[in-house]
């Protein structure tokens, strides 16, 4: 059953990883070490994203696919 503290899809993420980690014989790895690996550098990408779409969108700029290189030649 989920709970919101001790049993949700982070703790589940978590305890799969650990799972794989001791078929390969190594440590499991805790809460904030899984946190500060994995899910604040993924976090820091979608904030310097969303940052620049934001920004882009609020002065009416747009993204243009570059042409394929391949397709003219």
């Amino acid at each position: 059953r989920y709970e919101e503290h001790e049993h949700n899809c982070y703790t589940y993420a978590l305890a799969f990883i650990n799972s794989i980690l001791a078929t390969q014989g190594k440590q499991p790895i805790s809460k904030s070490e899984f946190t500060e690996k994995f899910v604040i550098p993924q976090t820091k990408k979608a904030s310097k994203y969303i940052t620049v779409h934001r920004e882009l969108t609020a002065n009416d700029f747009y993204i243009v696919p570059l042409p394929d290189i391949q397709k003219q030649c």
